[in-house]
Parts: structure tokens; C-alpha cells; sequence
């Protein structure tokens, strides 16, 4: 399980994920995020995801590993308006863990399915991350992981109606420092990222900076 603290241009989203692991390699995690939950909360997008672990290699004191990743988020009615329609999202992630050091890298699409008319463009979403543990720790000891990530995405235009909203979509490129600090069964999370640059066909609107802190529990 795990619990999560973001802000998302001023408003606090708290996601819990739900993780199964069905097999060593098979895992489903099914996501409730509630927003605002200490004014007026609600329940947002519900998701469901599978990652499938299908070619992996062992070796002393480290590990790599190749992943698809799959799902789909169903968005709620609300009385604030129309919403979109359901998002599938599909990728590919890789990584490697060592004693010292962590690699990572992916690729998703994530395609907004039409919804009353209403066609958020697709999004392409990649990400690099490389992480160190500056203290080699005994396997029971607390134990932590800095990393730096980097990722993009870019984001077509939405379709209303059949007609294209020219100031939409749009690139943005972030980096986010972040940390891992796990003691046995139990992990904290946290990080910042930041847009460092953007490219967006609305003028009026910019990238904001957003803020995860996360723990997770393991049984």
C-alpha cells in the first residue's frame, strides 16, 4: 500500500495505491486519488494499472530488470462540468539496482479516449533517472537512496467538437530531485519537480512546480 501527498497548482491530492502482486513478475495496483480531502474532498480519476516484469537478470549485488506497463484511469462525474473520457496509458520502463547505484528510464502514451465531443490530445511521457546510496548500509538498517529524474512530456492538441483548440497542447521538460528512505517493511518518498522549460501553445497557462511526499508499507 502506499499513501501519497501532492500539490497539484494549489490544491493537495492525496493517492492511495493499492499493490498485489499476483506473481514474482505480475503486479496490479489499483489507485483512489481524493482531493482536497480537508476541505471539501473528493474522489478524483479512479486508475487501475498492471506492470509485467518480462525479461530480468541477476546478478551478485545487483539487479536488472524490463517492464511493460499498462492501465486505465476512469474519470468521475462532477458538477463543476463536463468531464473527459477514460485515459489508457501503455509503456515500456528498464532499470538497474545495485548496491551503490540506480538507473532507470521509460517511455509511456497515454491516449485520451473522446468524450461528448470533448478529445484531449495524446501524451508521449519519458523519464531518466539516476540515483545514489551515499552510505552502504547493513540489509535491516535504515537505508538511503538519493536520485535526480529528468522527464518530458509532450501533448497534442485537443479536438471539441471536431475542431482543433489551437492553444493547447504543448512540451515540457522537468527534473525533480528526490529521495528514498526505507527500514525493513516501510518506505518515505519524496521529491520536487520542477519545469525547467516549456513550450505551450496556451500563453496564459505555465507548468506548475509539484510537490510528492509518499510512504509505503509492504506486507
Amino acid at each position: 500500500m502506499e499513501l501519497e501527498l501532492e500539490s497539484e497548482g494549489g490544491e493537495l491530492v492525496v493517492p492511495v495505491e493499492l499493490l498485489y502482486g499476483i506473481t514474482e513478475e505480475l503486479t496490479v495496483t489499483v489507485v483512489l486519488p481524493f482531493r482536497d480531502p480537508f476541505e471539501n474532498g473528493r474522489l478524483g480519476s479512479v486508475g487501475l494499472r498492471a506492470k509485467w516484469r518480462f525479461a530480468t537478470r541477476f546478478s551478485p549485488g545487483r539487479a536488472d530488470a524490463v517492464a511493460a506497463v499498462g492501465g486505465i484511469t476512469v474519470p468521475r462525474s462532477s458538477a463543476d462540468g463536463p468531464q473527459a473520457g477514460p485515459v489508457i496509458i501503455a509503456g515500456l520502463a528498464a532499470g538497474r539496482e545495485s548496491r551503490r547505484w540506480y538507473y532507470f528510464a521509460g517511455v509511456r502514451t497515454a491516449i485520451h479516449l473522446a468524450d461528448e465531443g470533448n478529445d484531449p490530445g495524446e501524451q508521449l511521457l519519458l523519464n531518466v533517472a539516476w540515483g545514489v546510496r551515499p552510505w552502504l548500509t547493513e540489509y535491516l538498517a535504515p537505508d538511503l537512496v538519493l536520485l535526480v529524474e529528468a522527464s518530458s512530456r509532450t501533448e497534442g492538441r485537443t479536438r471539441v467538437n471536431g475542431q482543433t483548440v489551437d492553444a493547447s497542447g504543448g512540451e515540457v521538460l522537468s527534473v525533480a530531485p528526490a529521495f528514498l528512505l526505507s527500514y525493513r517493511n516501510v518506505m518515505l518518498k519524496g521529491g520536487v519537480q520542477i519545469p525547467v522549460w516549456e513550450h505551450l501553445n496556451d500563453a496564459g497557462r505555465s507548468e506548475d512546480v509539484r510537490i510528492l511526499a509518499a510512504l509505503e508499507l509492504h506486507w
